[in-house]
C-alpha cells in the first residue's frame, strides 16, 4: 500500500496578512447579536493558486475553495454594523477553517471589537446586505469604487435538517505575545430561516478582495441566514509554519 501524501500550502507565512493590534485575550465576554443575517457564498477555484497562497501549516480544502461572507448584526453595546470578508478553504488537521484574506466594517466600534478580539484586519467601507422578494444582494464600496456588486437568486427555502449551515470559522493572522500567528473566529449559531440560491455578480474585484485568484468563474451556492450569533472569546491559535498535525494548533494561553 502506497503512503498517503497530504497536501500543504506552500505560501510564505511572511506574506500572510498580520494585524499589529495587540489581541484582548482578558475579555472573556459573550456577545449576542440577536436577529442576524449571514449572506455566505461559495465558488470553487484553481488547486494551484490555493496551495501557493496558504501557508505551509495549512491543508487545502479539495476542491479548492474561497468564500465571501457578509455579517449583518446589532447589539447594544456595538450598535448596527456589516461585517463582509473573503476566505480561503482550509484544514488545520482534519478541522475545516477559512483563512481571511480581506475584511471590510461600516462601523468603526464593531470594527475594533472584532480587531482586539479575533485579529482582523479590516478596512473602513460602505457594506450593505438586503433581501428583497426575489433575491439577496450584497455591496461593498471603499472611498474608491465599488468593489463588490453580486446577488443570488432563485432561492430556495432549506428546511429540516438541511436548514443549519456550517460556516468554518475563519483565520486571522495577528501577534500573540509578539509572535505572528493565526486565531480563530469563535461564534455559535442559533438559525431560525435559511435559503439557498444562484450566485451572479455585477462587479467582483478580486485583487481588491485579497487575490486575484479568487475569481467567480466557478460558482458554487449561496445562502441567507436569519440567526442569532453568539461570539465567544478566542480558544485555539495556529503557528504560521507547523501544521497542527506537528503541534502547531494549540489552546490560547494569555
Amino acid at each position: 500500500m502506497s503512503e498517503i501524501e497530504l497536501l500543504y500550502g506552500h505560501g510564505d507565512g511572511k506574506d500572510i496578512a498580520v494585524s499589529k493590534i495587540p489581541l484582548n485575550l482578558e475579555d472573556t465576554s459573550e456577545i449576542t447579536l440577536k436577529g442576524a443575517h449571514i449572506f455566505y457564498v461559495l465558488y470553487e477555484m484553481k488547486m494551484s493558486a490555493a496551495e501557493s497562497i496558504l501557508p505551509p501549516s495549512l491543508h487545502p480544502s479539495i476542491p479548492a475553495l474561497f468564500s465571501l461572507t457578509f455579517i449583518r448584526g446589532n447589539n447594544s453595546s456595538i450598535g448596527d454594523f456589516t461585517l463582509a470578508y473573503t476566505g480561503i478553504a482550509c484544514r488545520t488537521g482534519i478541522k475545516p477553517r477559512h483563512l481571511v484574506m480581506k475584511a471590510f466594517c461600516d462601523n468603526l466600534k464593531a470594527s475594533s471589537i472584532l480587531e482586539q478580539r479575533y485579529g482582523f484586519s479590516i478596512c473602513p467601507a460602505k457594506v450593505t446586505c438586503k433581501e428583497s422578494y426575489d433575491q439577496v444582494h450584497g455591496k461593498i464600496e471603499t472611498k474608491d469604487a465599488v468593489i463588490v456588486d453580486m446577488s443570488i437568486g432563485n432561492c430556495i427555502p432549506l428546511v429540516g435538517a438541511g436548514g443549519i449551515i456550517k460556516y468554518s470559522p475563519t483565520l486571522n493572522g495577528c501577534l500573540i505575545n509578539d509572535e505572528p500567528t493565526l486565531v480563530q473566529f469563535e461564534a455559535n449559531y442559533d438559525f431560525k430561516n435559511v435559503i439557498r440560491g444562484e450566485p451572479a455578480e455585477k462587479i467582483f474585484n478580486s485583487k481588491s478582495l485579497g487575490h486575484e485568484a479568487m475569481t467567480t468563474k466557478y460558482p458554487i451556492a449561496g445562502t441567507y441566514a436569519a440567526v442569532d450569533i453568539h461570539l465567544m472569546p478566542p480558544r485555539f491559535q495556529v503557528s504560521l509554519d507547523k501544521p497542527a498535525e506537528e503541534g502547531g494548533a494549540k489552546k490560547i494561553t494569555p
